[in-house]
């Protein structure tokens, strides 16, 4: 017997996906902060920060946030009583939305 995969199937695994990589960001990003604490340092990360590798990564930080809120913003909406027959429109429609602002959000990158 095979599982077959559901919009509320990948829906929940993007959720925990994205939420454990923002959780590991969080780490990362409070140890990468409490190293600025002179001026040289603050200068070294503020060149790192121009490296393209970087940029890519933060449109990568962009794009999980996006996903993992609007995708929260879906589970609420279900929660407070929408029909579960609208799951793969809400589904559809926080990913296009996400597309949307993750085009518009990278712009400033470039």
């Amino acid at each position: 017997m095979r599982y077959r995969w559901h919009t509320g199937s990948i829906a929940w695994l993007i959720h925990r996906i994205t939420g454990v990589l923002l959780t590991l960001y969080i780490f990362v990003h409070l140890y990468v902060l409490s190293h600025l604490k002179d001026p040289e340092s603050y200068k070294k990360i503020l060149q790192l920060m121009e490296n393209p590798f970087v940029k890519i990564s933060e449109i990568g930080l962009l794009a999980l946030v996006l996903a993992h809120g609007l995708n929260g913003i879906r589970v609420t909406l279900l929660e407070l009583g929408v029909p579960t027959r609208l799951q793969k429109p809400l589904f559809w429609s926080a990913f296009l939305v996400g597309f949307v602002l993750l085009v518009f959000g990278s712009i400033p990158f470039f």
